[in-house]
């Protein structure tokens, strides 16, 4: 399996608001399908393809596109939404298309929450034409901006990083899965999508559905408001004239497969 029960759960919990929680994805889907340069009429894949980001942007450039997701609410809104795409609902390593379908697979944001991506690229591999290419985007930490938060929830949730494996997906950790799964011609580029937010309870409402309102329900209660005083103040310490930016990098990955 590429993907937890769980995990498939809370993507079609968040299917109604994907994009405007995480909100990068719209402008990055583009970015990522201008970087891979498809020709009209090329047939694309779109691997965890969410709200379609990535696939409507395909669309644009006149590409032929099928796209897949393992959540069925992310997959019931792409069918509704994008009624003259192919949608079906797929596990990322488990793509059921002949060999050589595609002229290019793409995934944004998506190897990174696999539990086995190499199974993932394998596959993605197997659907592509000779020649064919794989796009692919990684969110990337910008620490700079966020260590406050960091140090915060280091502070709060101590077990969090021992309990998380070895760490999030490195751009190197990717260009070494692409060459053991057999692409060649790997290329990739560095992306910046800053979020700015007006205040402390502003940046508290946006990461509440990304997961922290999950964590802090866990603590005990005298301990949850204590890390909730301490957010607010701490990051309205963060605050300037632009209000508070929230860091988020990305790298965009292409390769082809063999001829």
């Amino acid at each position: 399996m590429t993907s937890t029960e769980s995990s498939r759960r809370k993507y079609d919990q968040l299917a109604e608001r994907y994009e405007e929680i995480f909100f990068y994805v719209a402008d990055l889907g583009q970015r990522l399908v201008d970087f891979a340069g498809p020709v009209p009429g090329a047939r694309v894949l779109d691997v965890g393809a969410g709200r379609g980001a990535v696939a409507r942007a395909a669309v644009a450039r006149g590409c032929a596109v099928t796209a897949v997701d393992a959540s069925a609410g992310m997959v019931a809104h792409l069918a509704e939404d994008y009624p003259g795409m192919v949608v079906r609902q797929l596990d990322a390593a488990a793509l059921d298309f002949p060999p050589g379908s595609f002229d290019l697979v793409t995934a944004g944001f998506v190897v990174q929450i696999l539990d086995d991506p190499a199974a993932a690229l394998a596959a993605m591999r197997r659907v592509l034409a000779p020649s064919g290419m794989v796009a692919l985007s990684l969110e990337t930490q910008s620490a700079d901006r966020t260590k406050w938060l960091l140090d915060l929830t280091a502070e709060f949730f101590p077990g969090a990083g021992a309990s998380a494996g070895p760490g999030p997906m490195t751009a190197d950790a990717l260009d070494t899965l692409l060459t053991e799964a057999g692409f060649t011609g790997l290329e990739r580029t560095a992306v910046d999508a800053p979020r700015k937010l007006p205040d402390a309870r502003a940046v508290w409402d946006w990461l509440g559905p990304r997961g922290l309102a999950d964590s802090v329900r866990r603590l005990p209660p005298e301990r949850a408001e204590q890390f909730r005083a301490r957010f607010l103040a701490v990051a309205e310490a963060e605050r300037t004239s632009d209000g508070i930016v929230l860091g988020f990098a990305a790298t965009l990955h292409r390769a082809h497969a063999p001829h």
